[in-house]
């Protein structure tokens, strides 16, 4: 391909933003594995299963629907009716929550003020938004014996719902954190 036909194609894009662009993927995937590893050695992922299925029967004995959570490989949520939801690793919204918090972390200059509080904000705005959509998906179970509707909500909605909440809430946390401050 000719610079003529090249330019064309991304005229903004140069090698300076090539660089920037290796070093923020280099840094989030370090920032990435070195929180995975830390919280893993301090909470093993059943601990974590277990600690979401627990936070999210207490929201639906609130509701009114009333259980009890029973750890094997996985942590499982035993609902009166006989329906069970097995809260797995992916369940958990750890993955999600590392995910905002390292590429937060790995926006070189920006303060770093501003990367932690974004950082621990999104990370707590995830976790919200996984608990949502797992009671949301326990109600659907509850309430309706359509498998097909349950999967696809499952398996397609409210994780594209938490993947496109990720991807806004870094954009939202990259506006503020990149605005001018007003002057009066």
């Amino acid at each position: 391909m000719n610079k003529k036909a090249q330019a064309k194609l991304s005229p903004s894009f140069t090698k300076d933003d090539a660089v920037k662009t290796g070093r923020f993927l280099a840094f989030f995937i370090i920032v990435y594995l070195a929180l995975s590893i830390s919280i893993r050695f301090f909470a093993p992922i059943i601990v974590i299963e277990q600690w979401v299925a627990e936070n999210v029967l207490a929201f639906l004995q609130f509701l009114g629907h009333n259980g009890y959570v029973a750890l094997g490989e996985t942590a499982v949520i035993h609902l009166e009716g006989g329906q069970a939801i097995e809260i797995s690793e992916l369940c958990t919204g750890l993955m999600e929550t590392l995910i905002i918090a390292s590429a937060i972390i790995a926006s070189a200059g920006i303060d770093w003020r501003k990367r932690l509080f974004g950082s621990v904000s999104a990370g707590l705005a995830t976790i919200v938004l996984n608990y949502a959509r797992i009671v949301f998906t326990t109600l659907l179970i509850v309430g309706t014996a359509d498998l097909a509707l349950i999967s696809f909500t499952h398996n397609i909605l409210f994780r594209a719902f938490l993947l496109i909440s990720i991807a806004g809430m870094y954009m939202l946390w990259f506006w503020w954190a990149v605005k001018e401050p007003r002057t009066l």
